[in-house]
């Protein structure tokens, strides 16, 4: 509800469709004077002072007539309504409290010139009052939307702030910490150990503390993501793959690998790319349950893009964890954690795409999709950074 002269009017989010009706109902009442007075066959039709009367209310008419229309499509909450329909009101109010004082004084001999001169202050009012009012309420909308983008660049820039600091933490103090543990739980395995209870539980120490190490780095690659602009230039994804590879061999043991990769096959992305298929690589042979875990790597250059194929033999994903691979899993009740949602958001920043293709009880198939690159092209193309995800 909008108060105009102590007066509520209420708009609610129909004033478009008020505004065609009011521009309808004052081409009805030119109308229909012509009408009467063709009728009655009066010759005030054809008198100067009507004629121009009824020439100068039609651009006012086509713009009421516009104007909701207008108001249909264009981009403005509902919440300016109010206000554009106090102008118009206000705008015809006036105009009538100028012009009837007028035909009081200086009363014209017709009383169709009498109806025709109010009908004309009507509508020049409501044409400059409508158009007042979507001015004002343009202004007011960019104004708004200009102040919460400027709020929205303070907020991110507090963000991007605390996000320095929590890296710093992240890199300085809760790495290095993993980094000691691990250290002394393999001395108490090798050397202060005396039973194979003890040297399991050390083992599992170990293998938590790098867990840890794991996740911080890839919290820390998120971090990045979030910082600045997002640059991406050509990167031989051959290479990459192959250096993941022999990573995955010299931690895990032996691996039964297949591949398929020619080279050089050339990506828009950056040096981050690795972290896409380093954790998948390892997700193909840490939860394989198989006697030797078996996993294929498929490189198919195309124009435009190119797909990457990592297959396994490892049980399946479980039915519960497909639909929310690539999410944020709170707490550890995935076997994939952070992993895959930091794949996906690093395919995502480079416009590539990934994709579960299969999985079940022979292993899983997972696609990478990344945009064709050749090594002529700039590396000096950039890209706002995401917004970060709460």
């Amino acid at each position: 509800m909008h108060r105009l002269a102590g007066i509520d009017i209420g708009v609610g989010d129909r004033l478009p469709e008020y505004v065609l009706g009011f521009g309808a109902l004052l081409t009805l009442v030119l109308l229909t004077e012509i009408g009467v007075l063709l009728a009655v066959g009066s010759t005030v039709v054809t008198d100067g002072v009507f004629l121009i009367g009824v020439v100068t209310t039609l651009p006012f008419l086509a713009g009421i007539a516009f104007g909701g229309y207008w108001l249909r499509g264009a981009d403005l909450s509902p919440s300016r309504y109010p206000r554009i329909a106090g102008w118009i009101l206000g705008s015809v109010f006036t105009f009538l409290l100028i012009n009837v004082p007028i035909i009081a004084v200086m009363p014209p001999n017709w009383w169709a010139i009498v109806v025709g001169w109010i009908r004309w202050a009507v509508a020049l009012g409501a044409g400059v009052g409508l158009l007042i009012g979507c001015i004002e309420a343009r202004a007011i909308q960019r104004s708004l939307a200009a102040e919460r983008a400027a709020l929205r660049a303070a907020h991110l820039e507090e963000q991007r702030d605390y996000l320095d600091y929590l890296n710093t933490v992240l890199r300085h103090e809760v790495l290095n910490a993993a980094t000691v543990i691990n250290g002394y739980a393999s001395l108490l395995r090798e050397e202060a150990a005396t039973t194979d209870q003890q040297r399991q539980w050390a083992t599992v120490v170990m293998d938590e503390a790098d867990e840890m190490a794991t996740v911080i780095d890839d919290v820390r690659v998120l971090l990045r993501t979030t910082d600045g602009e997002w640059t991406r230039e050509p990167i031989d994804v051959s290479r990459v793959l192959r250096d993941e590879l022999e990573k995955l061999e010299h931690k895990w043991g032996p691996v039964a690998l297949e591949t398929s990769i020619p080279s050089p096959v050339h990506v828009r992305a950056n040096e981050l790319v690795a972290r896409v298929f380093g954790n998948l690589l390892v997700n193909a042979v840490e939860h394989n349950d198989a006697e030797r875990p078996r996993v294929s790597v498929t490189v198919e250059p195309g124009p435009d893009t190119v797909r990457i194929e990592i297959a396994d033999n490892g049980p399946g994903i479980p039915d519960a964890e497909v639909d929310v691979l690539f999410e944020r899993v709170e707490g550890r009740g995935s076997n994939h954690g952070l992993g895959l949602y930091l794949v996906r958001r690093l395919v995502t920043q480079f416009d590539g795409s990934v994709e579960l293709v299969e999985t079940g009880a022979d292993g899983s198939t997972f696609a990478v999709e990344l945009p064709t690159a050749t090594p002529a092209q700039s590396t000096s193309e950039s890209k706002p950074a995401p917004a970060v995800e709460n």
